[in-house]
């Protein structure tokens, strides 16, 4: 088994066509299911039954003033559903989630001696799925 550190990591977010999102430095998705208890008499161990699922996205990057720096924001603020595809590593094109969201958060951290930071969360807009070979 292979490890491999984050640095290659990728997300592409868009309307119809996902596009490269560029100066990320902190990406994680956690998916979560829901359980039901179905324990009855007579059972010598619990039971549950799985019910809904969901998945949490969160995007951190630095702020781009070049044209579309601005896109994340403008979609966070239209509450656009987005295509999205996470690559933990872009050197590995065939591993990869992918699935639809809303962006929420959003806003700027401005330190006086800081690098301009933009953090948004990924609110699941379907299903999320993950694909390896």
């Amino acid at each position: 088994m292979a490890t491999a550190a984050s640095v290659n990591a990728q997300l592409y977010l868009g309307i119809t066509t996902a596009s490269p999102v560029s100066e990320t430095f902190d990406l994680s998705i956690e998916t979560t299911t829901d359980t039901v208890e179905d324990t009855a008499h007579g059972d010598t161990i619990r039971s549950f039954i799985p019910t809904l699922a969901s998945f949490d996205m969160s995007i951190g990057r630095h702020w781009d003033s070049a044209a579309g720096g601005g896109q994340l924001q403008t979609w966070a603020l239209a509450r656009q559903v987005l295509k999205f595809y996470l690559y933990p590593d872009r050197t590995a094109p065939t591993i990869y989630w992918y699935g639809s969201l809303f962006l929420g958060g959003g806003g700027m951290s401005l330190g006086l001696e800081d690098v301009i930071d933009q953090t948004f969360t990924g609110i699941p807009a379907g299903t999320v799925g993950y694909q390896h070979p």
